[in-house]
C-alpha cells in the first residue's frame, strides 16, 4: 500500500513563509481560484499583484483593492508567479505573455499538472516549476482559509533550477491555506492522471447510473417527479457524499435505515469488482489518459466545437427534458 508524505500545520507564522520574504507574488487570473488564493495570500501577509485581462474579473480585483496589472506586467513583476487560468489557454498565454517576463530564479506555480505533464508549457531555463493544486473549488478555498479548517492540496517540485524550489512550494501552500488541511506530496503526472480519471471514468459512470436508473424507473411506470427527486433533485445524494467525506465510504451507512443498509451492502457484495466496469476504467486510465491520447485530442483546434456538440447532444436527452419540466413545475 503506497502512502504519500503529508505536510500539515494548524498555525502558520512568518518563519513558515520565509521563502516568500522579499519576493513579489503574482496571481495570473482572478477567477474562482485566483480570487480566493489572492485573498488568502494577502491575509497571510503577502499581498500579490494580479494579472488579468480587461474584463469583469479585473474589475472585481480592482474593487477588492489588489494591485491590478496586465498579465504581461504582472508576470514581469512577479518573482513567484501563480498560473490560475484555464488549462486550455495556458500554453499560448505562457508562451506569449508570461514566459517573456520570467527570469532565472523565478518560480512558476501551476495549480494543475496537465499542461506541464504533457509538455505543453514552454518555461525558460533557470525558472523553477512547482505545483500547488488545491483539491477544492475556489469559493471553499477562501471560506476554509477564513474559518481555519483548510483544504487538502497536492504539491510537487517539477523543476528545481534554484535548489530552493521545495521551500517555495511549501510556503505558497501554507500561504493559501493548503497545509491547514494537508499538503500531500504528489507530482504533475499523478495529479493530472487522477483528475482526468475522475472526469473521464468515475463521473461518467455516475452520470450513466443516474441516466439508466431514470429510464428503468420510468419504464416501470413511475412519475418523473418521484423518480428525479429520488435520484437527485432532492439533493439527498449531495448530503450522502458530504457524509462520505466526513464519516467514510462505509461509515456513513450508519445514517441510513437498516433496510437501506442491508439493501446497499447485499447489492454491493454481489457485484464483480473485476468485471466490466473495472475493465472500462482500466482502458480509460491507460489507453486514454496515460497514453496521452486524450491530451492530443483535446489540443486539436476542433475540440471546442466537439464539446459544444456534446453539450447539445446531452441537452436533447430524455432525462434532461424531463428535468427541465419537473424543475419548472416545482419552481426550482
Amino acid at each position: 500500500m503506497a502512502h504519500a508524505e503529508i505536510h500539515q500545520d494548524r498555525s502558520i507564522d512568518a518563519a513558515d513563509l520565509a521563502a516568500l520574504s522579499g519576493r513579489t507574488v503574482a496571481v495570473i487570473g482572478f477567477g474562482n481560484q485566483g480570487a480566493a488564493q489572492a485573498a488568502n495570500l494577502r491575509d497571510s501577509g503577502h499581498a500579490p499583484v494580479v494579472g488579468n485581462r480587461d474584463d469583469a474579473y479585473a474589475e472585481a480585483a480592482a474593487e477588492e483593492g489588489f494591485d491590478l496589472r496586465s498579465i504581461t506586467e504582472a508576470s514581469a513583476a512577479g518573482d513567484v508567479v501563480l498560473l490560475l487560468v484555464p488549462d486550455e489557454v495556458q500554453p499560448d498565454l505562457v508562451r506569449d505573455e508570461i514566459a517573456p517576463g520570467l527570469r532565472a530564479g523565478d518560480v512558476l506555480v501551476v495549480a494543475s499538472g496537465y499542461n506541464w505533464h504533457f509538455g505543453l508549457l514552454d518555461v525558460p531555463d533557470g525558472v523553477d516549476v512547482v505545483m500547488v493544486a488545491p483539491r477544492m473549488i475556489g469559493a471553499a478555498v477562501r471560506d476554509r482559509y477564513v474559518d481555519r479548517h483548510g483544504f487538502p492540496c497536492f504539491v510537487s517540485v517539477e523543476r528545481d533550477a534554484t535548489g530552493r524550489a521545495w521551500d517555495t512550494t511549501l510556503a505558497v501552500a501554507r500561504a493559501i491555506g493548503g497545509t491547514l488541511g494537508g499538503a500531500i506530496v504528489s507530482s504533475a503526472r499523478e495529479e493530472t492522471a487522477l483528475d482526468l480519471f475522475s472526469e473521464q471514468a468515475v463521473w461518467p459512470a455516475i452520470l450513466d447510473v443516474v441516466r439508466t436508473a431514470h429510464r428503468v424507473a420510468i419504464e416501470a411506470g413511475f412519475s418523473e417527479e418521484a423518480v428525479l427527486n429520488e435520484l437527485y433533485l432532492s439533493a439527498e445524494p449531495a448530503e450522502v457524499f458530504a457524509h462520505v467525506a466526513r464519516d467514510g465510504l462505509f461509515g456513513q451507512l450508519g445514517l441510513h435505515s437498516r433496510t437501506s443498509q442491508y439493501g446497499q451492502l447485499r447489492a454491493l457484495t454481489g457485484l464483480d469488482e473485476r468485471g466490466e466496469l473495472a475493465s472500462r476504467f482500466a482502458r480509460v486510465m491507460h489507453d486514454d489518459i496515460l497514453s496521452g491520447a486524450f491530451a492530443r485530442e483535446w489540443s486539436r483546434p476542433e475540440a471546442g466545437e466537439r464539446l459544444d456538440a456534446l453539450h447539445r447532444e446531452v441537452a436533447a436527452s430524455p432525462i434532461a427534458a424531463a428535468e427541465a419540466e419537473v424543475r419548472a413545475r416545482l419552481g426550482a
